[in-house]
This record gives structure tokens, sequence and C-alpha cells, in this order.
């Protein structure tokens, strides 16, 4: 029986699971850490506590699955995208992290922009220039902490340091890369034209494979560290949202996946590199040759919920905060919430649009707060819908992952907002299940991703129905939260350049 390890490094831990080739998980670990914020907008991590986090993974699931690890097959990678590992000559970081969520390089947004021009920018690398992307990032390091870019001899995204850590290569797969803002996404290569005009040297970028391509094999010191076996054959793996969306089948144009995690994503492949015109959205390479998907970002999905958990609830579980939204009715009884507690990025790619809670009277409490952040959340993802329409896209199944996915309250309120019935996977961690499967087709466990996808994977057979009455309500509040951040914009700039 051949067995498959799949890893997600994620922004708020690392998630692994062991899985047969039918699906069958045998064992799972989760690992939880959380970001630096050293400054208002700044958001870092160490890679060291990522590889720590990893080996801890490893070693439970050894210790869990009664499966020798001499028996894995194969080993793939899902992670967070976007982010900036520069490492020096030795292969160590020369700084933290600059991860995702990091909105210190506005400036360099701007000048690249200028630089390239949007309708170039869209043609080349398939997405607007946005804080975070691990380019926009670099930019910011030369500019700002000239001594340790001179330092630099490689940058790195971050699964793709632990997966050096596993097998000392220095590489990268292509639906990472293209979240870089380097990758000319038509050719799957990195663009001398973006690098050459932002001043950026491409010698310090790593060599490009597919996902399900090897990566080498864990070294003798990996294998001290974490549990596995010297040997056992490592594959790239992909970007997070890749790999979910492999985890839930999602292979043909038409299938959309709504994920909502610490951000949340609507994503779907593309039978070509079409890209959204005024550069809302993403374009960016699929898990096969020849294959692209769509896919609208918001940046504070789960987030929004779990800071209102902990700044404003005080820890409350989840399921008591569910209850609590559970007595809501529908609408949150006139309050709506915005959110863009991190700024956002489709449709607005606004850095400085804030978070709103709008319509809050005296009968307001826990509850509606709560009913009202997932609503918020759900409008959101019906915004990068939207824009999919916009560019001539088609529909035809809802797939939902994540926390959202979990919360049957969430997933109602998602089927009631997106108006369109909302199937879910029977699979957990979606994201290490689709590392597991990059890993599986490069090992020949699978001839190819449909015989792995129909080989692993089930789904629930019945969909969550979205409540006519519920939808109807919800088509209102919908307008009135589109209006709310068109008229706030120039406040919410205003609000951002305020002193701390």
């Amino acid at each position: 029986m051949a067995y498959l390890l799949g890893i997600d490094i994620g922004t708020s831990g690392v998630k692994a699971v062991l899985m047969s080739r039918e699906g069958e998980i045998l064992a799972l670990s989760r690992q939880e850490y959380s970001f630096d914020i050293p400054r208002e907008g700044w958001a870092e991590q160490e890679p060291e506590v990522w590889w720590r986090a990893v080996c801890a993974a490893t070693g439970e699931i050894t210790r869990k699955a009664g499966v020798a690890v001499s028996r894995i097959d194969g080993i793939g990678f899902s992670g967070q995208t976007h982010g900036l590992v520069p490492l020096d000559a030795d292969g160590n970081p020369v700084r933290k992290a600059i991860i995702w969520c990091d909105r210190r390089s506005t400036d360099q947004v701007e000048k690249i922009k200028n630089a390239l021009g949007a309708e170039r920018l869209g043609a080349v690398a398939g997405s607007p220039a946005a804080a975070g992307f691990q380019a926009v990032s670099l930019l910011w390091m030369k500019e700002n902490e000239n001594s340790l870019y001179k330092k630099i001899r490689c940058v790195l995204l971050p699964k793709d340091y632990v997966r050096y850590r596993l097998t000392g290569r220095l590489s990268t797969d292509v639906t990472d890369a293209a979240g870089t803002l380097a990758l000319d996404i038509r050719n799957a290569r990195w663009s001398e034209e973006i690098l050459n005009k932002l001043g950026l040297d491409i010698e310090l970028y790593p060599p490009i494979f597919m996902p399900d391509s090897s990566a080498g094999a864990v070294t003798t010191k990996a294998a001290r560290k974490t549990g596995l076996k010297e040997g056992v054959r490592v594959f790239h793996g992909g970007a997070d949202q890749v790999m979910q969306a492999v985890g839930n089948g999602i292979m043909t144009p038409g299938q959309v996946s709504v994920n909502i995690g610490t951000g949340a994503q609507v994503l779907s492949p593309l039978a070509s590199p079409v890209y959204d015109k005024e550069l809302r959205a993403h374009t960016f390479n699929y898990c096969r040759p020849g294959s692209w998907y769509f896919m609208g970002a918001m940046l504070a999905g789960g987030l929004s919920l779990s800071w209102l958990r902990g700044k404003i609830l005080k820890g409350m579980s989840y399921p008591d905060m569910n209850g609590l939204a559970e007595q809501i009715p529908c609408g949150s009884e006139g309050l709506v919430f915005l959110p863009y507690l991190a700024g956002e990025r489709t449709p607005h790619m606004d850095p400085h649009a804030r978070g709103m809670f709008f319509g809050l009277q005296l009968h307001h409490g826990a509850g509606h707060l709560i009913r009202a952040v997932m609503e918020g959340v759900a409008f959101s993802l019906r915004d990068c819908l939207s824009v999919f329409y916009e560019m001539g896209q088609n529909c035809e199944r809802v797939i939902a992952s994540g926390g959202g996915a979990r919360s049957k309250l969430w997933l109602q309120i998602q089927a009631d907002v997106l108006n369109r019935p909302v199937y879910t996977s029977q699979m957990e961690e979606q994201a290490c299940v689709g590392a597991a499967i990059a890993a599986g087709v490069g090992a020949g466990v699978y001839a190819d991703y449909a015989e792995a996808c129909a080989s692993a994977i089930r789904w629930n057979d019945e969909p969550r129905l979205p409540i006519r009455k519920n939808a109807e309500h919800y088509e209102e509040y919908y307008r009135l939260f589109r209006s709310l951040y068109s008229s706030n914009r120039d406040a919410m700039r205003a609000c951002s350049q305020l002193p701390a």
C-alpha cells in the first residue's frame, strides 16, 4: 500500500497528514504559532519557527500512524504564498521572513506601477502589484535595508525554505512563483523585463519546477530532526490555494473554490491566461503545464473572526460564538461589517482600507457582532466572484473549505449571500491532501491528477442550499456593503495617515 505525507506551511501553524492512496487519513498533526508585528502594518515570521513546527508535526505523525516511515512513498508541500525568505551564501536567512499580509511596501507598489504600467504588469504577471508580494518586499529591502539586501544570494518562498531544510536543494514551483510578481505567467519563467525594470537581480531567483516534480530526498541531517527516513522522496508541492483546490478535486474551469482560512479566497481553473483588465484579482499558474487559475483574495477572512474573538470577546470559544450568532436573524438587524482589518485586495487593491462596523445601535450585542463578521466576509467573497463573472467566466459548482466550511451557520450564510448551492468535501485539511496528491503523482502512485482525485477525494452529496428569503434579504445588504467602501474610501486613507 502507498503512503503519502502532505505538509502545509500556514500563517498560523503547520499541518501535516499521512494518507493512503485511497485518501484515508492515517494520522494528522497541527502545530500552532503566530506571526510578529514589529510595527503597525508589518508582518514577519522567523523561518526557524516553521522548521521546528514541521519537525514536531512529522514526529507526531510517525508516532500516531502505526506505519513505518520507510513505507512513505513521497512527501509534498503546500504553503502560504507571496512571502520573502532571503538567504545568504550559507543558506541562512539574513532577516525574518516578510509574509503575505505585510503592508510596509506601499511606496514600492506605486514605483512598480509607474515603472511597468498596469497594462504591461497584467499582461506579464497576470496580477496587480500589492504589498506583501515577494518582489515588492525585496524591492523594499533593497531601498530600506540595503546592507542586508547585499548579503542575499537566493530568495525563497516559505514552503520552499522548509523543503530546502529537508533536502538541501534550492528551488520553487510554478504555482508559488506566480505569486511573487516576478514570473512571466504565460511562459512559466522569471521575467527579465520585470526584474530589470525594478533593478532586482534575476540570479537571486531559484529554478522553477512543477508541483509534482522531484525536489530531492530527505537528508541524513533532516532525518534525525524530523523522524523521517533518510532518502524518502520529496516533491515540490505548490501554493496553498492551489493545493487546497487540488485537495477539493477542483481541476476544470467552472469548478469554484471558496475558502475561508486566515484570509479568504475564490479560485477557479482557467482554460487560458485571461486576466482582469482592471487588475482587481489575480491570474496565476495552476498545477499542470499550460494551466492557469483565477484568484480573488481578501486579507482578513477567518482573521476577522479570530480578531473579534481575541480582542473583543476575550477568547470565547468558537462553538459558543457560533451559538450566539445563530440566535441573530439574517442581516444582523441592520449591522454591517467591512472586513478590511489589514487593508484589502480584491476588488479594491487598497492597503489603506479599514475595517468598519456600520449601523451599531443600543440593541446590538456580541451575537450581532459575530454574525455581522461572518456576513461581511461572505459579502467580500461575493465581491471576488463578481470580478470572476465580469471576466466572462462561468460558475458551475461552488465548493467551500477552510474554517468557513466547518461552521454550519457560516456555510449557510455563504450559500445565501452567493445565492448558490455550496458543496463540501469529506476530506480534512484539503491543502495537505493536495500536497500529498502532488507527491503521489510525482512518485507514480497515481497516473495523473484526474486519477488521484477520483481515487482519494470524496465529497458530501448534499450541498447547502440557499434559503430564498435570506438570499433576497442579503441582496439589499450587499448593495449597502458595496456602497460603504466607496463612500468612505477617502476617510479610510486619511485615517491610515493619522499619527499612531
